[in-house]
């Protein structure tokens, strides 16, 4: 889960926009074979 004051992407270095529109080969590029981004927002993340 994000703290208000910490982006929540772990690379945000990678990020273009927003993590929800990452691609697939760029979560890959990111994180490796995962099933689901750990970027992109739960919750009431970085509402």
């Amino acid at each position: 889960m994000c703290e208000e004051n910490k982006p929540c992407c772990e690379k945000p270095e990678n990020l273009k926009g927003r993590p929800e529109d990452c691609s697939p080969e760029q979560i890959r590029k990111c994180h490796g074979d995962v099933t689901e981004h750990p970027c992109a927002p739960k919750d009431d993340c970085c509402k």
